[in-house]
Formats: structure tokens, sequence, C-alpha cells
């Protein structure tokens, strides 16, 4: 399936994906509803194939027919954490962009995906505050599953250890000579040429209710950074499927994107707990 859609993506002049490719992300998105508690609304958990189908259109979104959405689209996947030689991130995404400004490197090439990730949360939160109102609405349903695959989506994207640096294809020698050129595609393939499965993604996942959403983001950003080191350690391991390592680090990695994905939306479902609406507001 995966090779046809990358067919029509060259096709129709779109960037290939740069992230899971999009039935790994369908795959992770299925795992991280299934792991979801009673407590989180029946209609949701019952959502996991539109939240799946919707899990990859963040990366529809680079489209170079539409060179706005493109530009502004391509930084939100990814953060080289290198670039910001050390200095705390941020609460707030236009304050990481006067932090680039103070640094002299501009925004988008450092990449914004953990602002991405924690903004499209707080729409799904504000649809679920819209759901608790007004239980019976497709509508709203519809929405909450489609901000549900952004989430998904960028989630996913910042447990991929290649997707917080500047190693992110390879690494430049002393001697200008580039080490592991090509990685980053086959990191990209693990969860679907391991042929991962749902339910043992979703097994023994514990959720984390993030009191501090971009708190929570943060931290699980320099989770998944610590592993960049041992992504290349394996070296030609990803050429494969057999290598111990690689399965066992592409397994974590996996279950990592699954247990975040799920945590973000059940802090979505708890931070909707007496979200306030305007009283204009009429479903």
């Amino acid at each position: 399936m995966y090779k046809t859609v990358f067919a029509l993506l060259f096709a129709i002049g779109v960037s290939p994906a740069l992230a899971w490719w999009g039935d790994g992300h369908a795959l992770l998105s299925r795992a991280a509803v299934e792991a979801l508690p009673d407590e989180v609304p029946a209609f949701f958990r019952a959502g996991a194939s539109e939240i799946a189908a919707a899990s990859i259109d963040a990366d529809l979104h680079k489209n170079r027919r539409m060179s706005n959405l493109d530009k502004s689209e391509h930084s939100e996947h990814f953060i080289d954490l290198e670039l910001l030689k050390g200095e705390k991130l941020p609460a707030l995404r236009y304050d990481f962009i006067a932090l680039c400004q103070k640094l002299d490197v501009a925004p988008e090439r450092v990449g914004l995906v953990p602002y991405a990730l924690a903004e499209w949360t707080g729409r799904l939160a504000v649809a679920f505050a819209e759901h608790r109102k007004w239980p019976d609405n497709k509508g709203i349903q519809a929405k909450c599953f489609v901000y549900a695959g952004f989430v998904a989506h960028y989630a996913q994207d910042l447990a991929q250890p290649l997707h917080t640096t500047v190693h992110f294809d390879g690494k430049k020698g002393e001697d200008g000579t580039v080490v592991g050129k090509g990685i980053h595609e086959k990191v990209d393939s693990a969860v679907e040429r391991l042929a991962f499965k749902s339910a043992e993604l979703a097994k023994g996942q514990e959720m984390v209710v993030q009191d501090s959403l971009i708190g929570g983001i943060i931290a699980a950003l320099h989770e998944s950074h610590a592993d960049v080191e041992a992504v290349y350690a394996i070296g030609d391991g990803w050429d494969g499927t057999d290598d111990a390592a690689m399965r066992a680090l592409a397994k974590e990695r996996a279950r990592a994107a699954v247990n975040l994905t799920a945590s973000l939306y059940l802090t979505a479902w708890q931070k909707s707990d007496g979200m306030w609406l305007p009283g204009w507001l009429k479903r």
C-alpha cells in the first residue's frame, strides 16, 4: 500500500514524508486508541479507523502546489535541539521564535514539533469540551477524530529520535565523510518492516496525564533525543529485520510513540472537564 501512496505523492508534486511511513502512523494511532481507558468516551474509543486515517494528513499537507501550506507545515514535524545551544525550550511558540531570533537561527530551520503537538492537543481538548455539552453531535465527534489524527502524527514524529536532531539523516565526521546516510528512511519504515501489531504495542501501556501539557511534551522530546546515539550505533542493523538491538529499539520507540499519543488523548479529555465555552456557541 505505502509504495502506491508514495508513487502518487511524487506524481502530484508532494514531498515524500520524512516521518513514520503512512501505514506506520496508522498502526501506531490504532494502538494508542486501543490503549485508552474506559474513561475516554466510547465514541472516541470506537473511532480508531477514523483517527488512523487522519493521522497521515499532516504529511499530505506538505504539498508543493500549496506553497504557503507546504512551507509552514514542513517545520512542524521536527526540532533540531542542537541548534538551541543548550537553551531551555520556552512554553509558547512565539517565545520560542523570540529565542531563535536571539540565537540568530531561523525557527523554521530549528523546527517546531513540540508546539504543533501542544497546540493540536489543545484543539482536541476544546472539541472534547464541546462533546461533553453536545454528546450526540456527530459533527463534533468527527472533529475530534480529525484533531486526534494530528495529535497522533506529531506525537509519533517527536518519538522518532531522528526528528529531534541535526543528524536526521547521517552524521558528518571530522574528515567530512558522512556516516549513516539514508538511515532516516530505514528507521521510519521499521514499524512496517517489522510487522508490529497494534495489540502488542497497546498492551500494558500506562497513561500519563500531564498537569503541564508542554512540560510533558518537552520531557518526551528529550527522552526521544537521548536515543539518537543508539540509533546510529545500530548502523547496518537497520537494513534488515533480524538485528536484535534494532528490533528492541524500534519496538521501544514505537511503544513510546503509542504511549505519548494515548497519554495526550487522555490529558485532553481530562482538561476538557469544566472547560469554559462561550455563551454564543450553539451546536
